[in-house]
């Protein structure tokens, strides 16, 4: 009976290889140090078959950026230096490698052989995984498939950022690297209209969270009307280009976000192409599912988010969404693992995620609700606190910790649905309620008087601390030094002792 070779892998193959063509590209470098340049941006270290060669194309690499010159006498210099260098074989072969470099105008044609030929064995090395793993039982369909679009990438062109040829910098490299400054959809925009702070980062991710009707909804669903057309928004946004924006809300029943909507539409500059709503059920009072982390809602999510091209994602309300325990570490991580795929596809949007917090009064990265990995997971937190009310309008303080960019001042949020300007945000003036603040506090207080009476986390207490002592309001009256005597003392200026 003849057998059956279907079963065999192409790894039951020699590997694809051309040794000849690596022998050819180390000599060039011998033969010219100057050919390294050309070779790095062809190839890296890991796309030669043979481990000597490897070996020895990474000590070259290490040479150069040391502007060290690398010939047969240096390169086994610096290879026994690294204790590298195995036996007499591997020394005559460093010799034998003068002889292999016929010509050096040939080394980029003799990498990219070198480099088609890994190509193909990390393409053959994957379909054999794939195949293993697609034939296992309860294989995850959305994983393989995402696994496959990988393969059909992977021969993209090399990402090297330094003079080593790899996506690491060496040290003086990265000192003398100037590095650009990370994009964003959305910016805070100064007195004359400038960029001044960064709030929303392009393909990042980003929380907005706080206690229950802090407001969190009002701004999200401003944000997503707000930002599809160019311009400064709120008074203090800025929006360089129009953002595409798919707002998944979850939060209100859809007649609810109608009336919100048409309470903010009037006044704000709306391009409704550059908008897609997806509510928590259909006219017909359908509940539409997009609870996560479920592979085929994900699956799903991602279709319409392929089709409609977002530069912004916003999920209102992470409650509504998930259906795992947040506090777990684990069940967290797969589902924001999930939320990350959708970072992948075509437009690559910014996330938000809007949620709530539990741990009242904590400083901003640790307020939100459930596990750590969500403040680690998000770029940017913005927290809404101390709202308050006055004659029908709602002030409420947003704090933001952008990890890419300078963060911006803590701001206030007012809603006010009898004006023209129904949403707009403001400065906080770090001076103001001074006398209330006299009052409070008396004639001699510490920071955690100053916690108690403002109703702030210890880090955002030490700032407006600071800002009024520059302002000369306060001065220190004592120096408090841990364990003689507790904390500092401070006053306000002109106090009587």
């Amino acid at each position: 009976m003849p057998s059956d070779n279907r079963s065999r892998t192409s790894t039951e193959n020699p590997p694809p290889q051309n040794l000849e063509a690596e022998k050819a590209v180390l000599g060039a470098v011998l033969h010219d140090n100057k050919a390294l340049s050309a070779i790095l941006k062809v190839i890296s270290s890991g796309d030669f078959f043979s481990r000597t060669n490897q070996k020895i194309f990474r000590c070259m690499i290490q040479m150069s950026e040391s502007g060290n010159p690398i010939d047969h006498v240096t390169l086994h210099d610096a290879l026994v230096a690294r204790n590298e260098l195995q036996d007499a074989t591997e020394v005559a072969y460093i010799v034998s490698l003068m002889d292999c470099a016929w010509t050096n105008m040939n080394v980029e044609f003799h990498a990219q052989i070198v480099r088609r030929e890994a190509s193909l064995r990390r393409l053959a090395y994957g379909v054999d995984k794939l195949r293993q793993d697609a034939l296992t039982k309860g294989a995850d369909l959305i994983a393989l498939q995402g696994r496959l679009r990988e393969l059909a990438t992977v021969d993209q062109p090399i990402n090297y950022v330094g003079a080593n040829g790899h996506l690491g910098y060496g040290l003086m490299d990265f000192l003398k690297a100037e590095f650009p400054s990370p994009e964003h959809l959305v910016e805070i925009a100064g007195d004359k209209g400038e960029a001044v702070a960064g709030l929303l980062p392009k393909n990042a991710t980003s929380m907005v969270f706080s206690m229950p009707h802090n407001l969190k909804s009002w701004f999200t669903t401003s944000l997503a009307l707000a930002c599809t057309t160019p311009g400064i928004k709120f008074g203090k946004l800025l929006v360089k280009k129009a953002v595409r924006t798919y707002l998944v809300q979850m939060e209100d029943f859809p007649g609810q976000l109608q009336w919100r909507i048409r309470q903010l539409s009037p006044y704000i500059d709306i391009d409704p192409n550059n908008i897609t709503i997806l509510p928590r059920c259909d006219h017909k009072g359908n509940k539409i599912e997009v609870t996560l982390p479920n592979a085929q809602n994900a699956a799903t999510l991602k279709r319409e988010f392929e089709w409609f091209n977002p530069d912004l994602v916003i999920f209102d309300v992470l409650r509504r969404i998930v259906n795992i325990d947040l506090n777990s570490p684990k069940d967290s991580a797969l589902f924001l693992e999930q939320m990350d795929g959708f970072r992948y596809c075509t437009s690559q949007p910014h996330l938000m995620l809007v949620h709530h917090e539990n741990r009242k009064e904590a400083d901003i990265m640790y307020a939100s609700a459930g596990s750590y990995n969500l403040p680690g997971w998000a770029t940017v937190m913005l927290q809404f606190k101390r709202k308050r009310e006055e004659q029908g309008v709602s002030h409420v303080e947003i704090e933001v910790d952008n990890k890419l960019a300078q963060s911006p001042e803590p701001m206030r949020m007012v809603l006010d649905l009898k004006s023209e300007t129904p949403v707009r945000l403001e400065n906080i003036e770090e001076s103001s309620g001074i006398q209330e603040l006299r009052d409070g506090l008396g004639v001699e207080w510490t920071l955690r008087d100053l916690m108690e009476v403002m109703n702030l986390p210890r880090t955002n207490a030490q700032r407006r601390l600071k800002k009024l002592m520059a302002a000369g309001i306060v001065e220190k009256v004592a120096g408090g030094k841990k364990g003689r005597g507790g904390l500092a003392h401070f006053r306000f200026v002109g106090a009587d002792a």
